[in-house]
């Protein structure tokens, strides 16, 4: 393989876009190549999506995706 592959395997570089995160490993991993891909913009955007929220739609509040049904079982009694 070629020298940036390399570097994606081995934690170097990002493993989607390919930007430099040495640094940031450093911080985390204690060395710049932890042995293993890493994508810290997959990280950012799983975080993104789970803490995303939504209207309800019965009385329009705003809550996260994720506990829009336990909002509706409990405060408009609807079972999904």
């Amino acid at each position: 393989m070629g020298d940036i592959a390399d570097m994606m395997l081995d934690g170097t570089l990002d493993e989607e876009t390919g930007e430099y995160i040495g640094d940031i490993n450093v911080g985390r991993y204690g060395t710049e190549s932890p042995g293993f891909p890493v994508s810290y913009e997959r990280e950012d955007r799983e975080k993104a999506e789970r803490f995303k929220k939504v209207s309800c739609p019965v009385c329009g509040k705003r809550v996260k995706a994720t506990g829009l049904d336990m909002h509706q079982k409990a405060v408009h009694k609807q079972i999904n």
